[in-house]
């Protein structure tokens, strides 16, 4: 028999909130509307599960989420810094064998447990809670700095208007620190001529910092905040309250306008730069016109391709889990994984094909080379474009820089009100009166999270945010995906997942042979370990950008690395039981899924279609069934 109906399995209680949602009826297909009772909550009741619009709206929010300014800023200069098209090669096994698997995985967890992850993989095992906590407080930071950032862009959009651009003599560097950042380098006159903000405070690969910015820094501290930047953050946080305030419905019709909006900016950027702009040819060119096949033995451009599609997908932070658990049962989150990660990697080209063309005039203008204004980073969207732009005179200097920062602020909103929506989630998750009272829930967070910002709106703000960014990046998220990825594989079971995953939606979820299994049980925690490794070798032979170690210790190994990290220790000493939570079980035969059988599963239940069975008790990842038999994942803990 198939798969029993969505709204039969609902109303027998497999929700972590039973009494929030009760009675949706869906028919998620592929391309098809994932419609319940109506675009809100499960039934319409209070308190209940926010619900997508339609297969469309979740797939632009997850493209929404996984599209951010790396896609912008970051890979274009990878591709040129690793040997062009050469690096592609890299780009697409990690694409293939890291970022499509964990997606996919992801999505199932929160799609199949009706739950965002840390409910998800406490509903797999009572102890591991605390993975899924400490990769959703990786959400929390990454949303503080994200948001901070997008501070800076709202300063460059309100001066781009001006009669004439500040940066129109050639000055966006002093801009961007004195003006903007109002960085405590320009106030100890020391140079701040030539910003690279990505990566350390003197340069994206993490030149000398022992002397200048980083010097002022360990001298005076963070010193007073700047109005300016507390208004573009208290802007950007009530863009992102509006968007998670009642969850997938707000979301759902934001994501029609601020998904859309950067790609019609980018292709307005690509027409101009790519066939109306002298020089753009040397820059394509420099861009993915070389092959040096050379590269593909360098172990950097290896870590750099997994760190790319890794970070760039919005994984192992909750985002796509909590996306995913507002989608119908019998959503094709398989097929979902693949769009999103396509849309993803389609983007980043795009952009690189957008910012070369813009660097390679700019060669032109000065009688450079490429390689002389080729950066990434901040200062690719900071200083680099804002001079490229300055070329181009009054307005249409004017008009192609609001389309620049109307990309870069959609594209940032986009990413943070996910990471947000990852933290509310797990809140109502736990909280039955979070659930009810949502847009109370969401203000909390959000306001705690503009609480964090505010350290990033000082005067030595911009070097928190250097090293939030790098913490929690190279250990935080690494860490809680190796984590995720080890207890999925390996303690709950890649296989059990995958043919849990396709009983409940009643399509094929990954195909049925062993290409999800492998490389989520070898192939992901593999890459991750060597990253991780890399990581920590290069931490090992010195202090991250030179900063002083009061900084790295507060703000990088406390901040983002031990407090998410014990989460994940709490997790493993205090079990969470998660079964009481579930109304009742449901009898049926026990054995190992073989697709044959007459029943389908949920979260390691075996569901018959004939009948309810005695309630089901959930203990440390023993599951006792109605009939009195026992089951357990691969390796019980």
């Amino acid at each position: 028999p198939a798969p029993m109906g969505v709204s039969e399995l609902w109303s027998r209680g497999f929700a972590l909130f039973p009494e929030a949602g009760a009675g949706e009826e869906e028919d998620a297909t592929d391309g098809t509307a994932t419609r319940g009772a109506s675009h809100g909550t499960d039934g319409g009741e209070r308190g209940g599960r926010p619900r997508w619009g339609s297969t469309a709206e979740f797939v632009l929010a997850a493209i929404g989420s996984a599209v951010g300014l790396g896609n912008l800023l970051r890979f274009p200069y990878m591709v040129y810094k690793h040997g062009g098209c050469a690096f592609l090669v890299p780009y697409a096994l990690a694409v293939v064998f890291l970022g499509v698997p964990i997606l996919a995985m992801e999505l199932a967890l929160g799609q199949v447990a009706q739950s965002g992850c840390v409910d998800a993989l406490a509903a797999m095992h009572a102890r591991a809670w605390g993975i899924g906590a400490a990769a959703t407080a990786g959400a929390f930071l990454l949303a503080s700095y994200y948001c901070a950032v997008l501070a800076w862009a709202w300063c460059f959009l309100a001066a781009t208007w001006q009669p004439t651009m500040p940066w129109s003599d050639g000055r966006a560097a002093a801009f961007f620190v004195d003006d903007v950042l109002a960085r405590w380098d320009s106030r100890d006159g020391t140079d701040s001529s030539h910003v690279r903000a990505n990566g350390g405070a003197n340069g994206p690969d993490g030149a000398d910092g022992a002397d200048g910015a980083v010097a002022a820094f360990a001298r005076l501290g963070l010193g007073p905040m700047n109005w300016w930047l507390v208004l573009g953050l208290t802007l950007t946080w009530a863009m992102c309250f509006l968007c998670v305030k009642r969850g997938a419905e707000s979301a759902g019709k934001a994501v029609w306008i601020t998904v859309p909006l950067p790609y019609a900016a980018l292709l307005v950027l690509f027409v101009k730069g790519v066939f109306h702009t002298e020089g753009a040819g040397v820059g394509v060119r420099a861009y993915l016109g070389t092959i040096d096949a050379n590269t593909l033995g360098k172990g950097e451009a290896w870590i750099d391709a997994i760190g790319q599609i890794f970070f760039g997908l919005s994984v192992c932070c909750g985002a796509m889990p909590a996306y995913a658990s507002n989608c119908s049962l019998r959503e094709r989150c398989g097929t979902n994984a693949i769009r999103v990660a396509v849309a993803n990697s389609v983007t980043s080209l795009l952009s690189g094909f957008v910012v070369f063309a813009f660097l390679g005039h700019l060669a032109r203008v000065e009688s450079v080379g490429v390689g002389d204004v080729a950066e990434g980073g901040w200062s690719l969207a900071f200083v680099v474009y804002p001079t490229a732009f300055a070329t181009f005179g009054s307005p249409g200097g004017q008009i192609f820089a609001t389309s620049f920062w109307l990309a870069i602020l959609t594209l940032g909103v986009d990413s943070a009100f996910a990471l947000t929506e990852a933290v509310v989630c797990a809140v109502c998750d736990r909280s039955r009166y979070c659930a009810e009272h949502r847009g109370f829930a969401a203000f909390c967070v959000c306001f705690l999270c503009w609480c964090l910002g505010l350290v990033m709106c000082t005067r030595g703000g911009y070097h928190v945010v250097d090293i939030v960014d790098a913490y929690v990046s190279r250990y935080t998220l690494t860490i809680a995906g190796l984590a995720e990825c080890v207890f999925v594989g390996w303690v709950y079971g890649a296989e059990r997942l995958r043919d849990e995953t396709r009983a409940t939606s009643g399509h094929d979820f990954m195909g049925v042979g062993s290409y999800f299994p492998v490389t989520i049980k070898y192939v992901v925690p593999a890459a991750l370990v060597t990253m991780l490794s890399y990581q920590i070798a290069t931490e090992a032979r010195e202090t991250y950008g030179g900063y002083p170690r009061w900084a790295t210790n507060a703000f990088g190994w406390g901040l983002c690395v031990v407090a998410p990290l014990s989460l994940a220790c709490v997790g493993l000493a205090r079990p969470l039981d998660v079964g009481r939570k579930f109304c009742e079980g449901v009898g049926g035969a026990p054995g190992v899924f073989d697709g044959s059988r007459p029943y389908s599963t949920h979260m390691g239940v075996r569901l018959s279609d004939e009948g309810v069975g005695r309630p089901t008790r959930v203990t440390d990842g023993v599951r006792t069934l109605d009939r009195g038999e026992v089951e357990m994942g691969p390796s019980g803990i």
